[in-house]
Protein backbone atom coordinates (compact mmCIF):
# COMPACT_ATOMS: atom_id res chain seq x y z
CA UNK A 1 0.00 0.00 0.00
CA UNK A 2 0.90 3.55 -0.60
CA UNK A 3 2.07 6.03 2.07
CA UNK A 4 -1.07 7.86 1.92
CA UNK A 5 -3.49 5.09 1.83
CA UNK A 6 -1.60 3.62 4.96
CA UNK A 7 -2.25 7.13 6.56
CA UNK A 8 -6.19 6.98 5.64
CA UNK A 9 -6.54 3.43 6.77
CA UNK A 10 -4.85 4.03 9.98
CA UNK A 11 -5.11 7.37 11.09
CA UNK A 12 -8.21 8.43 13.58
CA UNK A 13 -9.38 10.98 11.43
CA UNK A 14 -8.64 13.99 13.41
CA UNK A 15 -6.65 15.54 10.26
CA UNK A 16 -7.79 15.71 6.50
CA UNK A 17 -5.06 14.56 5.13
CA UNK A 18 -2.86 16.01 2.00
CA UNK A 19 -3.31 14.24 -1.18
CA UNK A 20 0.61 13.65 -1.67
CA UNK A 21 3.21 12.22 0.98
CA UNK A 22 6.18 14.47 1.21
CA UNK A 23 9.91 12.65 1.82
CA UNK A 24 12.34 15.40 2.22
CA UNK A 25 12.90 19.03 2.80
CA UNK A 26 15.72 21.67 2.23
CA UNK A 27 15.38 25.25 3.50
CA UNK A 28 12.19 26.49 2.14
CA UNK A 29 11.30 23.63 0.30
CA UNK A 30 9.68 20.64 0.66
CA UNK A 31 9.51 17.32 -1.55
CA UNK A 32 6.74 14.64 -2.14
CA UNK A 33 7.57 10.96 -3.80
CA UNK A 34 6.32 11.62 -6.81
CA UNK A 35 9.44 14.16 -7.01
CA UNK A 36 7.29 17.65 -7.08
CA UNK A 37 8.67 20.72 -5.11
CA UNK A 38 6.68 22.49 -2.82
CA UNK A 39 7.72 26.30 -1.20
CA UNK A 40 6.69 25.87 2.62
CA UNK A 41 4.91 29.11 3.78
CA UNK A 42 3.61 26.90 6.73
CA UNK A 43 6.87 25.86 8.35
CA UNK A 44 5.20 22.65 9.99
CA UNK A 45 2.83 25.17 11.90
CA UNK A 46 5.80 27.42 12.99
CA UNK A 47 8.45 24.87 14.17
CA UNK A 48 10.95 24.86 10.94
CA UNK A 49 12.34 27.77 11.57
CA UNK A 50 16.09 26.91 10.84
CA UNK A 51 14.50 25.56 7.61
CA UNK A 52 14.16 22.06 6.57
CA UNK A 53 16.74 19.17 6.28
CA UNK A 54 19.32 20.73 9.13
CA UNK A 55 22.39 18.33 8.96
CA UNK A 56 23.57 20.20 12.17
CA UNK A 57 20.72 19.03 14.34
CA UNK A 58 20.27 15.77 12.71
CA UNK A 59 24.25 14.96 13.67
CA UNK A 60 23.76 16.65 17.30
CA UNK A 61 20.74 14.12 17.92
CA UNK A 62 22.71 10.98 16.45
CA UNK A 63 25.67 11.79 18.34
CA UNK A 64 23.66 11.67 21.54
CA UNK A 65 21.30 9.20 20.95
CA UNK A 66 24.12 6.98 20.03
CA UNK A 67 25.91 7.99 23.32
CA UNK A 68 23.12 8.57 26.33
CA UNK A 69 19.56 8.05 24.40
CA UNK A 70 17.47 8.14 27.54
CA UNK A 71 18.10 10.74 30.59
CA UNK A 72 15.27 11.36 32.80
CA UNK A 73 15.53 14.96 34.02
CA UNK A 74 16.20 13.65 37.97
CA UNK A 75 19.38 12.81 36.33
CA UNK A 76 21.75 15.40 35.25
CA UNK A 77 22.98 15.06 32.14
CA UNK A 78 25.81 17.51 29.84
CA UNK A 79 23.36 18.06 27.23
CA UNK A 80 20.65 19.34 29.38
CA UNK A 81 23.06 20.93 31.52
CA UNK A 82 24.67 23.10 28.30
CA UNK A 83 20.97 23.66 27.26
CA UNK A 84 20.11 25.57 30.37
CA UNK A 85 22.79 27.29 30.83
CA UNK A 86 22.33 28.51 27.05
CA UNK A 87 18.68 29.47 27.68
CA UNK A 88 19.62 31.31 30.50
CA UNK A 89 21.37 33.51 28.67
CA UNK A 90 18.83 33.89 25.80
CA UNK A 91 15.64 34.59 27.84
CA UNK A 92 13.58 37.13 29.00
CA UNK A 93 12.92 36.42 32.52
CA UNK A 94 14.73 37.64 35.74
CA UNK A 95 17.04 34.74 36.98
CA UNK A 96 15.45 31.76 35.11
CA UNK A 97 14.59 28.79 36.16
CA UNK A 98 13.65 25.97 33.65
CA UNK A 99 10.92 23.00 33.28
CA UNK A 100 11.11 20.96 30.02
CA UNK A 101 8.29 19.11 28.41
CA UNK A 102 7.33 18.23 24.95
CA UNK A 103 5.03 20.90 23.38
CA UNK A 104 3.40 24.04 23.23
CA UNK A 105 0.35 22.31 24.91
CA UNK A 106 2.35 20.95 27.58
CA UNK A 107 4.02 23.87 28.37
CA UNK A 108 0.91 25.67 29.10
CA UNK A 109 -0.61 22.61 31.14
CA UNK A 110 2.68 23.25 33.67
CA UNK A 111 2.86 26.61 33.61
CA UNK A 112 -1.09 27.44 34.40
CA UNK A 113 -0.35 24.61 37.66
CA UNK A 114 2.78 26.62 38.22
CA UNK A 115 0.86 29.94 38.65
CA UNK A 116 -2.10 28.10 40.50
CA UNK A 117 0.89 26.40 42.36
CA UNK A 118 2.71 29.94 43.33
CA UNK A 119 0.06 32.26 44.10
CA UNK A 120 -2.79 30.02 45.61
CA UNK A 121 -5.18 31.44 43.57
CA UNK A 122 -7.17 29.16 40.97
CA UNK A 123 -8.81 32.35 38.32
CA UNK A 124 -6.88 32.50 34.77
CA UNK A 125 -7.83 35.23 32.68
CA UNK A 126 -6.78 34.82 29.06
CA UNK A 127 -7.76 36.76 25.76
CA UNK A 128 -10.55 36.49 23.32
CA UNK A 129 -9.56 35.13 20.11
CA UNK A 130 -6.09 33.70 22.10
CA UNK A 131 -5.02 30.01 21.56
CA UNK A 132 -3.14 27.88 23.56
CA UNK A 133 -3.67 23.84 22.45
CA UNK A 134 -5.88 21.44 23.00
CA UNK A 135 -5.47 19.41 26.37
CA UNK A 136 -7.78 20.56 29.19
CA UNK A 137 -6.38 23.35 30.54
CA UNK A 138 -4.84 24.55 27.78
CA UNK A 139 -7.95 24.17 25.67
CA UNK A 140 -9.92 26.10 29.23
CA UNK A 141 -7.38 28.71 27.88
CA UNK A 142 -8.24 28.56 24.16
CA UNK A 143 -11.32 30.98 23.01
CA UNK A 144 -12.91 29.62 20.05
CA UNK A 145 -16.23 27.85 20.74
CA UNK A 146 -15.65 25.11 18.11
CA UNK A 147 -12.70 23.79 19.85
CA UNK A 148 -14.27 24.05 23.69
CA UNK A 149 -18.00 23.08 23.11
CA UNK A 150 -17.11 19.18 22.30
CA UNK A 151 -15.27 18.63 25.27
CA UNK A 152 -17.26 20.96 28.18
CA UNK A 153 -17.50 21.16 31.12
CA UNK A 154 -13.79 22.12 30.77
CA UNK A 155 -11.33 23.50 34.06
CA UNK A 156 -13.27 25.84 36.37
CA UNK A 157 -12.48 29.73 36.67
CA UNK A 158 -11.32 30.33 33.42
CA UNK A 159 -12.82 33.70 32.14
CA UNK A 160 -11.80 36.03 28.89
CA UNK A 161 -11.26 39.61 28.29
CA UNK A 162 -10.92 41.48 24.75
CA UNK A 163 -6.91 41.77 23.08
CA UNK A 164 -5.83 44.89 23.32
CA UNK A 165 -8.27 46.48 25.87
CA UNK A 166 -7.43 46.95 29.23
CA UNK A 167 -10.34 48.08 30.20
CA UNK A 168 -11.98 44.67 29.99
CA UNK A 169 -9.14 43.52 31.86
CA UNK A 170 -9.01 45.76 34.72
CA UNK A 171 -12.71 45.04 35.07
CA UNK A 172 -12.31 40.82 35.63
CA UNK A 173 -8.65 40.69 37.42
CA UNK A 174 -8.58 40.74 41.26
CA UNK A 175 -7.08 39.48 44.31
CA UNK A 176 -8.22 35.98 43.13
CA UNK A 177 -6.55 35.49 39.57
CA UNK A 178 -3.51 33.46 39.58
CA UNK A 179 -2.84 34.96 36.11
CA UNK A 180 -3.17 36.16 33.00
CA UNK A 181 -1.97 34.23 29.82
CA UNK A 182 -1.27 36.30 26.40
CA UNK A 183 0.34 36.04 22.84
CA UNK A 184 2.01 38.44 21.99
CA UNK A 185 1.11 38.06 18.45
CA UNK A 186 -2.15 35.57 18.06
CA UNK A 187 -1.82 33.35 15.66
CA UNK A 188 -4.13 31.06 15.30
CA UNK A 189 -6.66 33.77 16.52
CA UNK A 190 -6.05 35.50 13.11
CA UNK A 191 -2.81 37.17 13.33
CA UNK A 192 -3.03 39.95 15.52
CA UNK A 193 -0.12 41.79 17.28
CA UNK A 194 -0.23 43.16 20.76
CA UNK A 195 0.38 46.87 21.01
CA UNK A 196 3.08 48.44 23.72
CA UNK A 197 0.77 50.23 25.57
CA UNK A 198 -1.86 47.44 26.06
CA UNK A 199 1.13 44.80 27.34
CA UNK A 200 2.93 48.10 29.81
CA UNK A 201 -1.20 48.15 31.51
CA UNK A 202 -1.72 44.67 31.45
CA UNK A 203 2.10 44.41 33.69
CA UNK A 204 0.77 47.03 35.80
CA UNK A 205 -2.37 45.47 36.53
CA UNK A 206 -0.81 42.00 37.00
CA UNK A 207 2.06 44.23 39.71
CA UNK A 208 -1.20 45.82 41.55
CA UNK A 209 -3.67 42.41 42.29
CA UNK A 210 -0.48 40.44 42.48
CA UNK A 211 -1.19 37.98 39.36
CA UNK A 212 1.37 36.50 37.43
CA UNK A 213 1.69 37.05 33.62
CA UNK A 214 2.40 33.75 31.20
CA UNK A 215 3.55 34.89 28.01
CA UNK A 216 2.87 32.19 25.59
CA UNK A 217 5.84 32.36 23.28
CA UNK A 218 5.01 28.63 21.81
CA UNK A 219 4.42 30.27 17.75
CA UNK A 220 6.54 33.67 18.84
CA UNK A 221 9.79 32.23 19.98
CA UNK A 222 12.65 31.65 18.63
CA UNK A 223 13.36 34.50 15.62
CA UNK A 224 9.45 34.43 14.42
CA UNK A 225 8.76 37.78 14.70
CA UNK A 226 12.57 39.48 14.26
CA UNK A 227 13.39 38.93 17.78
CA UNK A 228 14.39 36.07 19.32
CA UNK A 229 11.61 36.58 21.27
CA UNK A 230 8.32 38.23 21.09
CA UNK A 231 8.39 39.64 24.50
CA UNK A 232 11.61 42.00 22.99
CA UNK A 233 9.47 44.17 21.11
CA UNK A 234 8.02 45.14 24.08
CA UNK A 235 10.31 44.71 26.58
CA UNK A 236 7.80 42.47 28.45
CA UNK A 237 8.94 40.40 31.84
CA UNK A 238 6.86 37.99 32.35
CA UNK A 239 6.85 35.92 34.78
CA UNK A 240 6.26 32.60 33.20
CA UNK A 241 7.13 31.98 29.47
CA UNK A 242 5.93 29.01 27.33
CA UNK A 243 8.27 28.21 24.51
CA UNK A 244 8.16 24.96 21.88
CA UNK A 245 7.51 24.59 18.26
CA UNK A 246 10.67 25.90 16.74
CA UNK A 247 12.72 24.93 20.04
CA UNK A 248 14.64 22.48 18.88
CA UNK A 249 14.56 22.21 14.63
CA UNK A 250 11.53 19.79 14.72
CA UNK A 251 12.41 17.31 17.43
CA UNK A 252 9.54 17.56 19.91
CA UNK A 253 10.63 20.12 22.88
CA UNK A 254 8.80 22.69 24.93
CA UNK A 255 9.35 24.04 28.15
CA UNK A 256 8.20 26.74 30.66
CA UNK A 257 10.33 29.86 32.08
CA UNK A 258 9.95 31.02 35.84
CA UNK A 259 11.21 33.49 37.93
CA UNK A 260 13.82 31.99 40.35
CA UNK A 261 11.68 33.62 43.18
CA UNK A 262 8.72 32.31 42.04
CA UNK A 263 8.11 29.11 44.37
CA UNK A 264 10.48 30.99 47.49
CA UNK A 265 7.95 30.86 49.53
CA UNK A 266 6.70 27.01 49.21
CA UNK A 267 8.33 24.69 51.26
CA UNK A 268 8.41 22.14 48.77
CA UNK A 269 7.43 21.90 44.86
CA UNK A 270 8.95 18.65 44.25
CA UNK A 271 6.73 15.73 42.86
CA UNK A 272 4.45 18.72 42.16
CA UNK A 273 4.91 17.98 38.38
CA UNK A 274 6.85 15.69 35.95
CA UNK A 275 7.11 14.68 32.27
CA UNK A 276 8.61 11.48 31.71
CA UNK A 277 10.25 12.30 28.45
CA UNK A 278 10.63 16.22 29.30
CA UNK A 279 14.59 17.22 28.87
CA UNK A 280 15.66 14.05 27.48
CA UNK A 281 19.30 14.19 25.74
CA UNK A 282 18.05 14.03 21.99
CA UNK A 283 15.73 16.88 22.85
CA UNK A 284 18.27 18.48 24.19
CA UNK A 285 21.01 18.31 21.68
CA UNK A 286 18.62 19.39 18.89
CA UNK A 287 17.63 22.83 21.04
CA UNK A 288 21.00 23.35 21.33
CA UNK A 289 22.14 22.87 17.75
CA UNK A 290 18.95 24.65 16.73
CA UNK A 291 19.83 28.07 18.94
CA UNK A 292 23.71 28.03 17.34
CA UNK A 293 22.17 28.00 14.47
CA UNK A 294 19.72 30.89 14.94
CA UNK A 295 22.42 33.06 16.41
CA UNK A 296 24.66 32.24 13.98
CA UNK A 297 23.11 32.87 10.82
CA UNK A 298 21.81 35.73 12.74
CA UNK A 299 18.28 34.52 11.57
CA UNK A 300 15.99 36.70 13.62
CA UNK A 301 17.69 39.56 11.92
CA UNK A 302 16.39 38.05 8.57
CA UNK A 303 13.07 37.28 9.83
CA UNK A 304 12.84 40.70 10.26
CA UNK A 305 14.19 42.04 6.98
CA UNK A 306 12.77 39.68 5.02
CA UNK A 307 9.30 39.72 7.32
CA UNK A 308 8.97 43.79 6.66
CA UNK A 309 9.75 42.55 3.25
CA UNK A 310 7.03 40.67 2.73
CA UNK A 311 4.50 42.72 4.26
CA UNK A 312 5.19 45.72 1.84
CA UNK A 313 4.88 43.76 -1.14
CA UNK A 314 1.68 41.95 0.28
CA UNK A 315 0.79 45.59 0.90
CA UNK A 316 1.41 46.37 -3.18
CA UNK A 317 -1.85 43.78 -3.84
CA UNK A 318 -4.40 45.76 -5.28
CA UNK A 319 -7.08 43.65 -4.95
CA UNK A 320 -10.69 44.32 -3.32
CA UNK A 321 -10.38 40.73 -1.83
CA UNK A 322 -7.80 42.03 0.73
CA UNK A 323 -8.51 43.71 3.93
CA UNK A 324 -5.31 44.14 5.76
CA UNK A 325 -2.29 42.89 5.87
CA UNK A 326 -0.88 42.34 9.66
CA UNK A 327 1.99 41.04 10.98
CA UNK A 328 5.45 41.06 12.87
CA UNK A 329 8.95 39.81 11.50
CA UNK A 330 7.50 36.71 9.37
CA UNK A 331 4.48 35.77 11.16
CA UNK A 332 2.08 37.25 8.68
CA UNK A 333 -1.87 37.31 7.80
CA UNK A 334 -3.42 38.66 5.06
CA UNK A 335 -7.22 38.77 6.27
CA UNK A 336 -9.59 38.30 3.20
CA UNK A 337 -13.03 39.86 2.56
CA UNK A 338 -14.15 35.82 2.22
CA UNK A 339 -13.41 32.27 3.55
CA UNK A 340 -9.36 31.78 2.89
CA UNK A 341 -9.82 27.96 1.90
CA UNK A 342 -10.24 28.60 -1.88
CA UNK A 343 -6.75 30.54 -1.63
CA UNK A 344 -5.01 28.20 0.04
CA UNK A 345 -6.40 25.16 -1.64
CA UNK A 346 -4.76 27.79 -4.78
CA UNK A 347 -1.51 28.20 -3.70
CA UNK A 348 -1.42 24.00 -3.00
CA UNK A 349 -2.14 24.02 -6.36
CA UNK A 350 0.66 26.47 -7.71
CA UNK A 351 2.80 24.26 -5.27
CA UNK A 352 2.85 26.50 -1.73
CA UNK A 353 1.92 25.63 1.51
CA UNK A 354 0.05 28.58 3.42
CA UNK A 355 -2.05 28.22 6.61
CA UNK A 356 -5.25 29.46 7.78
CA UNK A 357 -5.60 31.95 10.82
CA UNK A 358 -9.60 31.55 11.55
CA UNK A 359 -11.96 31.58 8.42
CA UNK A 360 -11.30 34.71 6.58
CA UNK A 361 -7.24 34.98 7.38
CA UNK A 362 -3.85 33.50 5.53
CA UNK A 363 -1.32 32.87 7.32
CA UNK A 364 2.23 32.77 6.55
CA UNK A 365 4.90 30.95 8.66
CA UNK A 366 7.92 30.44 6.53
CA UNK A 367 11.02 28.94 7.53
CA UNK A 368 13.57 32.21 8.44
CA UNK A 369 16.20 31.22 5.86
CA UNK A 370 13.61 32.65 3.23
CA UNK A 371 14.79 35.17 0.62
CA UNK A 372 13.37 37.79 -1.22
CA UNK A 373 13.55 35.98 -4.18
CA UNK A 374 11.16 33.09 -2.54
CA UNK A 375 8.61 35.69 -1.31
CA UNK A 376 8.59 37.16 -4.93
CA UNK A 377 7.03 33.95 -5.79
CA UNK A 378 4.62 34.07 -3.24
CA UNK A 379 3.28 37.58 -3.99
CA UNK A 380 3.50 36.94 -7.86
CA UNK A 381 1.30 33.87 -7.18
CA UNK A 382 -1.24 35.36 -4.84
CA UNK A 383 -1.36 38.44 -7.56
CA UNK A 384 -2.94 35.85 -9.73
CA UNK A 385 -4.89 34.11 -6.98
CA UNK A 386 -6.37 37.44 -6.33
CA UNK A 387 -6.51 39.79 -9.01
Amino acid sequence: MSILSLEQEYSIGVYKKKNFALTHGEGVWLFDEDGNKYLDLAGGHGIANIGHGRKEVADAVAKQLTELPIGHASYPIKARAQLLEKLAEIVPVSNPQFFFCNSGAEAVEAALKFARLATGRTQILAAKRGFHGRTFGALSATWRPEFRKPFEPLVPDFDFFSFNKTEDLAEKISEKTAAVILEIAQGEGGVYVGEKQFFDEVQKLCEKNGALLIIDEVQTGFGRTGKMFACEHFNIKPDILCLAKAMAGGYPMGAVVVREDLFASLDNIRGMHASTFGGNPGACAAALATINILEKEKLSENAAKIGAYFIAELNKIKSPKIQEVRGLGLMIGVELTDKSDSVIEALQNAKIFALPAGKKVLRFLPPLVITKNEVDLVVEELKEILI
